[in-house]
């Protein structure tokens, strides 16, 4: 029988390898094959949060001895302590912090001739393969760096008050968001330009009318942040899988938001973000693709 625990996490503060203790080694019939997924006490990798899966997951090595198996996905699991019932990725229906439920790191792995079975209870090395790593955590920062560049671009388009960000002006991404999906070239954001938002008084026509001068001029701001090589922070409570993080950006005013995701350290890594902006008249959503380069 085994007994997972709560993980600890790395990842917020940038670390990419590391060691932990096998808690577990369990079936995952998701992957349509003999896959396993290997938990750990603690763990450099980042998993999709199954909430909002905006980040892709990790990928790269786990090691016991000679044996190395690649990670191939990475996912959140809940455990329920009573019954011991164990949900993987998309199953798990609690939100991270559920009292009633145990929240872990699942690392997918592929299957290989050594029974890794025998891994639980003993350490073994975690390496996340850094290139795609460095290229996440790039496209993370430059969406979040995207919202706050139209939020000031779009703040003269709002014919009320709204929620302010955290430099002051009328949060816009908050409020016509769709969802969000980051790649290792970029991201992508897709905002509802409907009934409900300009009712709350936001001139979306405006904005469609004007779109390619408001898109040029978010551009000339992400290219000013990215110059000024400002620090970039995450913090957190603890190193527990669910505590609460803060993402900080320090250009002028700051720009803060709650994030759990991965980050460059600085605007320095960042070499270009790039956004392209289309409206479907159909469905009434704005698309903003950001192409970010490391």
């Amino acid at each position: 029988m085994y007994e997972i625990n709560e993980t600890r996490i790395g990842y917020p503060h940038g670390q990419t390898e590391g060691c932990g203790r096998v808690l577990a080694v369990l079936p995952y019939a998701a992957a349509g094959d003999t896959s396993r997924v290997v938990v750990t006490d603690r763990t450099p990798f980042h998993p999709v949060d199954h909430t909002w899966p905006d980040q892709p997951a990790d990928h790269g090595m786990i090691s016991f001895g000679p044996t190395a198996v690649p990670v191939v996905d990475t996912q959140i699991l809940s455990v329920e302590p009573a019954t011991g019932e164990v949900r993987i990725g998309p199953e798990v229906s609690a939100r991270r912090g559920d009292r009633d439920r145990v929240f872990a790191v699942g690392h997918i792995v592929k299957p290989v001739e050594a029974d890794i079975a025998e891994w639980v209870g003993q350490i073994v090395s975690l390496e996340v393969d850094v290139v795609r790593r460095a290229a996440l955590s790039a496209a993370h920062t430059g969406c979040h760096l995207v919202a706050f560049a139209v939020n000031e671009c779009v703040d003269g388009l709002w014919t009320k008050d709204a929620i302010r960000d955290s430099r002051g002006n009328r949060n816009f991404d908050a409020a016509a968001l769709l969802d969000t999906r980051h790649h290792v070239g970029g991201s992508i954001d897709r905002y509802r330009l409907g009934k409900s938002l300009r009712k709350r008084g936001f001139n979306h026509p405006a904005l469609i009318a004007e779109l390619d001068a408001h898109v040029l001029r978010a551009n000339d701001l992400l290219a000013a942040w990215l110059a000024s090589q400002a620090d970039v922070t995450v913090t957190g409570s603890s190193d527990r899988l669910t505590a609460d993080r803060v993402w900080r950006c320090a250009i002028s005013p700051p720009a803060v938001m709650r994030c759990g995701g991965t980050h460059v350290s600085d605007l320095g890594q960042i070499a270009a973000i790039d956004i392209s902006a289309q409206f479907d008249d159909d469905t009434n959503v704005l698309t903003l693709a950001a192409s970010t380069r490391p």
